[in-house]
């Protein structure tokens, strides 16, 4: 049966929490003339969920166009990269044809590599249409650069395109940072949309509301003990919810809660693991600084407490730790571990 805590699914409508200001400027972007839009976020932090809906919005607002999806997922290499736009191109340029009411010919194979980002506009141009080219893993094509392929040169272009708009997501965070503010790509031309934490009262509402209607009780303090180990991520949430909805109970406790977070940890533990095995002692350190509220690494007192040995070592250890996209920093230099429930592992299990 399908509940409201399904987790393998793309929320829509009205089973969106908590995402309408990113979805009302993501939605704004796409109609302004020559504005395109970037969305940085870890896996499972809701950006499909964000752009699926914000690209209804901007169907049922009238605007014609059609829709080009590329995954840059397995992107390593030009080759690659040209590869996968050309065959999503020749998808697009078919799909475009045929509901043109003058069908054109472009041969596609036959444009030429210097060229090939030139395309959605020469296909937007001659059926006089409007593409959205949605890229997946954008952080990728950073892969595909070369002295033949520059990404500066990809900036420009799709920036004086008249007819085509992109939305360029990426799920590896300081890939996606260095691309677009370290390097300044996309910087000018395309808005930014930045995922907010989801606000405590709507996923404790819509984790107490739901058991209700599916005939269960749970209590607002164990609502807000399912936020706290999840810190309102929305994959974890509904995946933990699901697990205490399938327990022969009519009452979620505490007890209750308990049991199913233990499953759910112990689920993704293996995953936890292996990301701990790939840390070095110092980077393992780092971390343990920052569980503890550390913030300011480069003191005498904190590199000697967790054996940091200097400054030149913590710059290292932070530089490793974006790269492996175990934790980004934000503007003042706070150190943000991705994924919520491996920062609550980390806490309540591995350095407990």
């Amino acid at each position: 049966m399908d509940t409201p805590f399904s987790y393998d699914t793309i929320a829509a409508g009205q089973n969106i929490i908590g995402r309408s200001a990113e979805i009302d400027q993501m939605t704004s972007a796409l109609e302004k003339d020559g504005r395109h839009v970037t969305m940085i976020g870890p896996p499972r932090s809701g950006k499909e969920t964000v752009v699926r809906e914000s690209i209804e919005r901007f169907r049922q607002h009238r605007h014609k166009f059609h829709l080009c999806e590329i995954d840059l997922f397995n992107t390593r290499s030009y080759s690659d990269f040209a590869d996968v736009f050309r065959k999503k191109m020749k998808e697009c340029f078919n799909q475009v044809n045929a509901g043109s009411v003058l069908p054109f010919e472009i041969d596609i194979n036959a444009i030429p590599d210097k060229k090939l980002i030139d395309l959605p506009e020469i296909i937007a141009g001659e059926a006089q249409t409007e593409l959205v080219i949605y890229f997946k893993e954008f952080q990728n094509i950073a892969f595909a650069e070369s002295e033949e392929f520059q990404l500066d040169k990809v900036d420009k272009t799709w920036s004086k395109q008249k007819h085509v708009k992109y939305i360029l997501t990426g799920s590896c965070v300081n890939m996606m940072k260095t691309l677009t503010e370290e390097r300044k790509l996309f910087y000018y031309s395309a808005a930014q949309i930045d995922l907010q934490p989801i606000d405590k009262k709507l996923v404790c509402h819509f984790i107490t509301s739901n058991f209700m209607r599916l005939g269960r009780i749970i209590e607002i303090e164990e609502a807000m003990k399912i936020w706290e180990i999840t810190s309102g991520n929305m994959w974890y949430v509904k995946q933990l919810c699901a697990i205490c909805y399938g327990m022969p109970i009519g009452y979620v406790n505490r007890k209750n809660v308990n049991m199913a977070a233990e499953t759910l940890i112990s689920t993704h533990t293996p995953r936890f693991k292996q990301t701990m095995l790939d840390l070095t002692a110092n980077q393992i350190s780092f971390i343990k600084a920052v569980i503890d509220g550390v913030e300011k690494f480069s003191s005498a007192d904190i590199m000697e407490a967790y054996r940091l040995n200097s400054s030149a070592n913590v710059f290292r250890i932070k530089d490793a730790l974006k790269k492996k996209e175990v934790m980004t920093f934000d503007r003042e230099d706070k150190a943000i571990i991705l994924d919520p429930l491996f920062e609550y592992w980390l806490r309540y299990y591995y350095f407990a």
